[in-house]
């Protein structure tokens, strides 16, 4: 793996783009691994919030980190435009499942499904609501 080559920029924009869009205050990617092939490091990428930080890590490369990185925070997430829950791309829906948002809210399996959904998809080096 040539990390020049091999690096798919549309997927680092988006997930650059996403994490500011959350309000991270640092964003870090690195790998934990030297003297190994690319693909080998052990890839990382981690968002740090007030007193949080969301990490993706063992990934075959700095774009595969912050693709990982960016569904990590959608999956679970509000949208902030309709209030549905996210939903992403080949994931089961959630809007009828009790558990914990991102920020830490609780949800009832009655007010995730009142919520409804909002589904999240990456448009080239964006990621992009669909409500309206």
């Amino acid at each position: 793996m040539n990390l020049d080559e091999d690096l798919d920029e549309e997927v680092v924009l988006a997930a650059l783009d996403l994490v500011g869009r959350t309000g991270a205050k640092q964003l870090q990617v690195g790998f934990l691994h030297e003297g190994v092939p690319v693909q080998e490091a052990s890839w990382y990428a981690h968002a740090q919030y007030h007193g949080a930080r969301i990490t993706e890590e063992n990934h075959k490369g700095p774009a595969e980190a912050l693709e990982a990185l960016a569904r990590r925070l959608l999956t679970g997430a509000k949208c902030v435009h309709c209030g549905g829950l996210v939903t992403l791309p080949g994931e089961a829906p959630s809007a009828h499942v009790a558990g914990t948002l991102t920020d830490g809210t609780r949800w009832t399996a009655e007010q995730a499904s009142a919520a409804g959904q909002c589904r999240w998809t990456r448009i080239g080096p964006r990621w992009a609501r669909e409500c309206a």
